[in-house]
């Protein structure tokens, strides 16, 4: 009883649209985007989408952050005609055949999934909606169900998809609608495969980004070749970053810009390789520097992280070792 009052509290509200602008594209296009928050179905579809989460990355090819990405990666041994490529598919979410959708969650009740999850998710994806200038329009997949059913889809669709062409990827890694490859088999054949993905279902359209210089960004990774066959990884910053963060001046609580810190600090860690790491640490430090920091704090901060990170490193070490790794 408890668990079914809080689904259906608070009272609903209509879900209203806005935008955000796309700085980094030229004409900086608006990225509709829909707050569902206190909508009828929110925490409905918050509640599917936790009991539908352990049915989700359990293929070889999911990748859950950054981190992840690179450990994925790390012992990879690529050749002089390999070939780094992004797939991207355009406007995943709002694509998705919900039909198609329904019936992937239907066939997880074989699974352990309860039998009622379904429909309930049917009801869900096919109740959503907004409000724009006084007007209300509907809307696919616009919910908090909408990353984990678009990951269940595409896990379906890239099994079928990897499984039915003869000539596989040396490496196929996916982040929702973000995938990274390492292609083996030259542009001809690479153009051929991306057919492949295409017509695999109407609705969903693939685009294709070729790495340039031996670089290509993957989620916030720049990834590149190594003399040595290895791919190396720094942090990747769009065109259009422009190293604006916190303030030292800005009425924040201090807590909230040491974090900010924090969390670049820590973000280096975990995406650099060695070659990359402390023109990292500089850029950041730079950055802050620009945003008034005076040097005595910046240094008291980077004390603090080195010495987090070191205690971290040496608690790796030892977990390692009782564990016989």
């Amino acid at each position: 009883m408890e668990e079914r009052r809080r689904l259906l509290e608070p009272a609903p509200k209509p879900p209203r649209l806005y935008g955000l602008p796309k700085v980094h594209k030229e004409g900086f296009p608006l990225r509709p985007i829909v707050s569902a928050i206190d909508s009828p179905t929110h925490n409905l579809a918050r509640y599917l989408a936790k009991q539908l989460q352990p049915f989700s990355g359990r293929t070889p090819t999911y990748v859950r952050n950054s981190a992840h990405f690179i450990e994925l990666i790390k012992e990879l041994r690529v050749s002089d005609t390999d070939m780094l490529v992004s797939f991207d598919v355009e406007s995943l979410f709002t694509n998705i055949p919900i039909e198609e959708a329904v019936e992937i969650t239907k066939s997880l009740v074989a699974e352990g999934l309860a039998e009622d999850i379904p429909k309930m998710v049917e009801s869900c994806l096919t109740n959503s909606y907004f409000v724009w200038n006084g007007t209300f329009y509907g809307q696919r997949m616009g919910s908090p169900l909408s990353p984990i059913i678009a990951n269940l889809f595409m896990e379906k669709l890239e099994e079928k998809a990897l499984r039915t062409y003869e000539k596989p990827p040396k490496m196929f890694l996916r982040y929702v609608d973000d995938t990274f490859v390492v292609w083996p088999h030259g542009k001809s054949e690479l153009n051929n495969f991306l057919r492949h993905f295409n017509i695999q279902n109407s609705s969903i359209n693939f685009t294709m980004e070729i790495e340039e210089n031996g670089l290509l960004p993957f989620l916030d990774v720049l990834v590149s070749k190594k003399q040595n066959g290895r791919l190396g990884h720094s942090v990747y910053r769009k065109p259009t970053h422009t190293d604006q963060y916190l303030n030292a001046n800005s009425h924040h609580h201090p807590q909230q810009k040491r974090a900010t810190f924090s969390t670049l600090y820590q973000r280096a860690f975990s995406i650099c390789d060695g070659d990359s790491i402390e023109n990292e640490k500089r850029l950041i430090i730079n950055a802050f520097k620009k945003n008034d920091f005076s040097v005595n704090t910046i240094v008291n901060m980077v004390a603090k992280e080195e010495k987090k990170h070191k205690q971290l490193a040496q608690k790796t070490t030892a977990e390692k070792k009782r564990s016989g790794i």
